[in-house]
């Protein structure tokens, strides 16, 4: 596991914990999604989801599932099913992430769907669009590649190829999508 994966994991673990005590000492649901639950952190959207589920021993459908389950009036539905949306991409992004950092080739990627997170064929709001697109962002990071600098430092992107087994299209539309408006190989971006 890398460290990006453990602090990610220490996080979700934080968020977990601050939710818990705050629902345990008020009951309130409201409370906790206004003290506890950042609309701009993913892993105490997760966490958060986690926990009610947990609570309810239930899967939470969509924003309007949560709503009837928790009975909060403090968020509107419209942030309710972006609190959703964002946990099961936060799932689904550190499970590639996590393969990758263990070795994973690309077939492998494909492999973990996010239809298995509870995420639909397409969604907006979240880095990734899409499990495509999803692959490519996580490819960047493992990698660096929307790092300016480190382009000179590291493998070219055929290497990274040839070692996740891709085609090498693939790495050209990781590069393109991470340095939007940047040419590949053009020195002093």
């Amino acid at each position: 596991m890398s460290i990006k994966t453990e602090i990610k994991d220490r996080h979700y673990i934080k968020h977990l914990k601050e939710i818990r005590e705050a629902y345990e000492e008020s009951k309130d649901w409201n409370k906790v999604i206004s003290t506890a639950v950042y609309s701009d952190v993913v892993e105490a959207q997760e966490a958060f989801i986690d926990y009610v589920e947990e609570t309810y021993q239930t899967k939470v459908k969509d924003g309007k599932h949560l709503q009837k389950l928790t009975g909060i009036k403090a968020e509107t539905l419209e942030g309710l099913e972006e609190t959703v949306l964002n946990s099961r991409y936060s799932k689904y992004f550190r499970a590639l992430e996590k393969d990758l950092q263990e070795g994973a080739k690309y077939k492998d990627l494909l492999q973990i769907k996010p239809q298995d997170f509870g995420l639909p064929k397409t969604w907006s709001g979240c880095l990734g669009s899409d499990q495509y697109s999803s692959i490519l962002w996580a490819l960047s990071f493992e990698f660096l590649i929307n790092e300016p600098g480190y382009l000179m430092l590291l493998p070219d992107l055929r290497s990274i190829a040839q070692e996740i087994q891709a085609p090498y299209s693939v790495l050209m539309d990781c590069y393109n999508l991470t340095n939007k408006g940047k040419k590949y190989g053009v020195i002093g971006d």
